[in-house]
């Protein structure tokens, strides 16, 4: 922790915390999810991501999507759109920007990379990882994709939930050292994704020739920063 001061000032001390702070809202809507049998649970999350909050749902599904439905003050749709549509334009070198740079990043980081690792899918999956991953990025980019009723809007709530599942299993597994580890899917890893996906992506494209302008870069950005809200990144971790 010394060394780390020395390097990096009172960060260290400002976001250090964000490492044992997993995602209250979603981790109680994913106890309740747990406790239904799979054809209940999936009727009512399809419910929910059609209709928004009902009065009928369970409480930790009201608070959850309570704070979906809201639109930050800062939201710029056409900004998102435009941001999308620049990385959507890059084609296949966006992809594998993706696949030879991002991922490869995010997969360094020592126990970021835990949670992915312990159960399996860097083995046994990979394939449907990266296929997963790509869908995401892709219906995310879409013109409309992160609308209340777009498909990346949905595709970002069931990511969520996932990594919720994931720290359900993970909390209470030995093999998980929090003290070494810190929260599963913690808020740093949550928001190293988004930069993962935009700021990376924007210096990976600029090194293999492609050209993103500095406004290119800046709504790829601001889409990035409102896929990070939905999928439950503290508004003060977010980039602008």
């Amino acid at each position: 922790t010394a060394e780390a001061r020395l390097r990096f000032g009172e960060k260290v001390d400002r976001l250090g915390p964000f490492l044992l702070r997993g995602d209250p809202l979603a981790d109680d809507a994913a106890d309740v999810l747990a406790g239904l049998p799979t054809p209940a649970r999936e009727a009512l999350l399809a419910r929910l991501l059609r209709e928004g909050a009902q009065a009928d749902a369970p409480e930790a599904l009201r608070r959850l999507f309570a704070q979906l439905d809201h639109v930050p003050f800062w939201l710029d749709r056409e900004r998102a759109d435009r941001g999308g549509q620049a990385f959507l334009r890059s084609g296949p070198l966006g992809g594998f920007v993706l696949g030879a740079y991002s991922l490869i990043i995010g997969y360094c980081s020592p126990a970021g990379n835990k949670p992915l690792a312990f159960t399996g899918r860097l083995q046994e999956q990979v394939p449907r990882r990266l296929a997963e991953t790509g869908r995401f990025v892709r219906v995310v980019s879409q013109r409309g994709g992160m609308r209340r009723d777009g498909e990346g809007f949905a595709v970002t709530v069931r990511v969520r939930l996932m990594h919720a599942h994931v720290r359900r299993l993970l909390r209470v597994s030995p093999r998980w050292r929090a003290q070494d580890y810190g929260e599963p899917i913690n808020q740093l890893d949550m928001v190293g994704t988004t930069l993962l996906f935009s700021a990376v992506v924007i210096d990976g494209l600029r090194r293999l020739g492609v050209p993103v302008s500095a406004a290119e870069a800046e709504d790829l950005l601001h889409l990035w920063r409102y896929v990070g809200y939905v999928m439950g990144v503290s508004e003060e971790l977010l980039a602008t």
